[in-house]
């Protein structure tokens, strides 16, 4: 289970609809984890979230944040970042229907962005600490006892 080259994570995480996993920190202590659509630009994340989302609301308290994008089909890849999230605007409104049709395709993504196009989001750019990758099966030789 070798790691993904850089080139190799910029085509995971820039092709097809995987779903970000995105861990934040209730106010309580306890972990969050919410599915949100993302874009990747080769070095930070930008997510969308509904301004009185929970998850938006642990981020505002805590900026440390924990990622996952993986596969659920084999061959299997995973990536796993502990990063800092920032929010950069906090009445986003998007412009282009980019994201939406990545994920739901051109129809269905152009129907989703012209019904939500003026409903504020918050734009939250993720800037990754930590990235842990591997592609394939098996267990990586460390875990081997």
């Amino acid at each position: 289970m070798p790691p993904l080259n850089p080139q190799q994570l910029t085509e995971f995480l820039t092709t097809g609809r995987q779903i970000m996993k995105l861990g934040t920190v209730t106010a309580e202590g306890w972990p969050y984890v919410c599915p949100v659509w993302f874009d990747y630009d080769g070095q930070t994340f930008t997510v969308a979230g509904r301004r009185k989302a929970k998850w938006v609301a642990n981020i505002k308290a805590s900026s440390k944040v924990s990622v996952c994008v993986d596969t659920y089909d084999p061959p299997y890849t995973r990536v796993i970042i502990e990063a800092e999230a920032v929010i950069e605007d906090d009445a986003w409104l998007p412009s282009a229907p980019t994201r939406a049709i990545r994920y739901l395709g051109e129809e269905e993504g152009m129907r989703y962005f012209n019904s939500t196009r003026n409903e504020p989001r918050c734009l939250i750019r993720i800037t990754p600490r930590t990235v842990s990758t591997w592609t394939g099966g098996g267990w990586h030789p460390k875990y081997r006892e």
